[in-house]
């Protein structure tokens, strides 16, 4: 086993490590803010299209808005954006529609509509996105130094399998991760038995890992599953995150380092 140290202190010893993506890994906030001025702008023209007043359309902004975390250029990471899944922010995005009056089969209906209709757009614009996902600083240095001494890597994510492979093909890291766990596995995080099901997959036990991710509903997923070494990261935001569930807390990748004792 490697031991881990985290500001040149040691939190014990590991055999893999369960990294988040977006925020963690990913430099992912100018993304989802594009994603989610696109869907309001998306759902504003479904809207107008139905003869919507331009008041109730002024409100659909604000509460899209809110629901989203987007606010002065910035988005909250305790938002839905940027901790659920696209399944979940479909259900979110549908509850707001509700509350002009559409019933739930038109509102999830029309919030599908929306969300398919702009992954096509942002598809065919794959160079403006891929500049907008890039590696949070140390990242790669930190996934290499892991590899190098024999830890395991696995990523867990909201994320689609889809968008997990375009992550890793636009920054080069084919190779780099043992094991991959989308939305699309079940269960899918912050349900603890997600933690679990990996960890068997890896032949490891939960208490074998660190995990480290900037959401709480990651870090209290980890505890429920017994993972002994829960690592909060602020520093891929603007806002930095507030973290209640813990262990440690780091700013910056490189605050993290292994060391093989012989």
């Amino acid at each position: 086993m490697a031991e881990l140290l985290i500001k040149n202190s040691s939190a014990g010893f590991i055999k893999a490590v369960i990294f988040d993506k977006d925020g963690t890994l990913s430099n992912s906030e100018q993304y989802l803010l594009e994603l989610a001025k696109t869907r309001i702008e998306f759902a504003v023209s479904e809207f107008k299209k139905l003869k919507i007043s331009n008041f109730r359309i002024f409100l659909l902004r604000k509460l899209l808005n809110c629901i989203y975390g987007s606010e002065n250029k910035t988005l909250s990471a305790k938002s839905c954006l940027a901790i659920a899944s696209k399944e979940q922010n479909i259900i979110s995005t549908a509850t707001i529609f509700t509350l002009f009056g559409f019933d739930w089969f038109k509102s999830l209906s029309m919030s599908q509509t929306i969300f398919n209709e702009v992954e096509i757009f942002l598809s065919n614009n794959q160079d403006k996105i891929k500049k907008k996902r890039t590696l949070i600083s140390g990242a790669f240095d930190l996934l290499v130094d892991l590899k190098r001494n024999g830890v395991s890597i696995a990523l867990m994510t909201n994320d689609t399998q889809a968008g997990i492979e375009e992550f890793i093909y636009s920054n080069k890291l084919e190779g780099i991760f043992d094991y991959l766990w989308s939305a699309e596995n079940k269960p899918s995080k912050p349900n603890p038995k997600a933690v679990i099901e990996l960890c068997k997959r890896m032949k490891i036990n939960p208490s074998e890992c660190a995990l480290i991710s900037d959401a709480d509903t990651d870090l209290k997923m980890a505890k429920e599953a017994d993972v002994p070494i829960i690592i909060g990261f602020t520093g891929g935001w603007k806002n930095p995150p507030t973290l209640t569930e813990k262990q440690f807390i780091i700013e910056k990748l490189n605050e993290l380092n292994i060391q093989i004792n012989t």
